[in-house]
């Protein structure tokens, strides 16, 4: 599956491009509407050299990379570091040098990754984090050692028995595990405080999230779903203290607009929890008639609505991944797969289910079996889709959407 890894000697250092932005990052600050926020977010999205993270270093600050699907970024934040999520290359990076240490039969994701690191694109970034999620994570991990050999790279275990009583105490020591390399690296001392301080900036993070969901599964015409995709997206990409006020000012803006309701069917979207499809592919899902109600783009945000972490922060962060009821392909829950489409669905008040899944993710394809046979038992229409980062054309996308809708529509 893996070829053997590059070598630092054939690391090329092409210059990253796209448009530059400033070193407080203002142009995030004087946006006032959806529109411009949305723009502002698209382009940052499609520069694949990490604009924020150029204008951030020169501000100062030092970014350690987080491959998903989950990395404890308060933790990172704690140590005076700037917490940004990886999301691979996207539709604006041609694979011309990842190929050669990356097998055929892999997820996008994972080649456009290296194709960053190894084309100079990642050069602002301090650390990075890989959690053991899949192979290729694991693999990734290592490969960047050997082609990155000066940035610091760290494999995060996180535990799969969540029932057992050593799941906490073992995660705890993760992290203690990665705080020691990131203090070598650079990072502040750990302090309980600041982790504390930390946790309640992403708390709030978290709390603006939520409510933005709320108000598109409540009102789904008043918010797209690409609106709302590319606004949670920045999230990843900024400071929390930017991010959170630009949350605030898109809910209140959000307060004032009806809601412009058509005649569309209400779907529960699953399966994009770690590499993303194209901007253009996530319109076109609502263009077709659906209203995504409920989705699993970015779960990172999502993990849980909120962490007490005044008497022992690090141990609070541990429990809340180890006890969130979050049920995806790459962390199992002691629920049972089908019961939690269900009753995800049924939260949602969905009328079917579309499973959009990356080309060669196994975990999301292993689920989607388990989903639809519980799909099937209680006749939830539904529909599967893959995709890969650099898709273009969508005609028989969105044939096979127009069908869904309609075979739900006029059942």
């Amino acid at each position: 599956m893996f070829a053997a890894p590059l070598g630092p000697e054939r690391v090329p250092v092409d210059a990253p491009g796209g448009p530059e932005l400033s070193d407080t990052l203002e142009e995030f600050t004087r946006a006032s509407s959806i529109g411009e926020i949305a723009r502002l977010a698209r382009e940052v999205i499609l520069d694949p050299a990490y604009p924020t993270v150029r204008a951030a270093s020169r501000a100062g600050h030092r970014a350690v990379g987080c491959f998903p699907v989950y990395t404890p970024q308060e933790l990172v934040h704690a140590l005076g570091l700037l917490p940004i999520s990886l999301h691979g290359g996207g539709e604006s990076v041609e694979i011309s040098h990842a190929d050669a240490a990356l097998g055929s039969f892999l997820c996008s994701i994972s080649k456009s990754t290296l194709e960053l690191a190894l084309t100079a694109r990642l050069a602002p970034f301090r650390a990075f984090v890989f959690p053991y999620i899949c192979d290729v994570s694991r693999n990734l991990e290592g490969i960047f050692s050997r082609v990155l050999p000066r940035i610091p790279t760290h494999m995060l275990h996180l535990p799969q028995n969540f029932r057992s009583s050593g799941a906490i105490p073992f995660l705890t020591a993760e992290y203690q595990r990665l705080i020691a390399k990131l203090e070598r690296l650079g990072g502040e001392r750990y302090r309980p405080e600041r982790l504390t301080a930390s946790i309640e900036l992403f708390n709030r993070q978290r709390e603006r999230i939520a409510e933005l969901m709320a108000i598109k599964q409540a009102t789904p015409g008043k918010v797209s779903l690409l609106e709302s995709y590319l606004v949670r997206r920045l999230g990843g990409l900024l400071p929390r203290e930017l991010h959170v006020p630009i949350l605030e000012r898109v809910l209140a803006e959000l307060s004032e607009r009806t809601d412009q309701r058509k005649d569309a069917i209400p779907v529960l979207l699953v399966g994009p929890f770690c590499e993303q499809p194209t901007l253009d592919l996530i319109e076109l899902i609502e263009k077709v008639g659906c209203y995504i109600v409920d989705d699993e783009f970015l779960q990172l945000q999502r993990w849980y609505r909120g962490i007490d972490g005044k008497d022992d922060p690090l141990a609070a962060l541990a429990e809340a991944y180890v006890r969130t009821p979050v049920d995806i392909g790459v962390r199992a829950t002691p629920t049972t797969k089908g019961e939690a489409i269900l009753q995800r669905a049924k939260a949602a008040g969905a009328q079917g289910v579309i499973f959009l899944t990356a080309k060669f993710c196994e975990p999301a394809l292993e689920d989607v079996v388990l989903y639809r046979k519980a799909l099937d038992r209680h006749g939830i229409p539904y529909l599967h889709l893959e995709f890969e980062e650099r898709s273009t054309s969508y005609e028989q996308t969105r044939l096979q959407l127009e069908t869904f809708v309609e075979s739900i529509l006029f059942e």
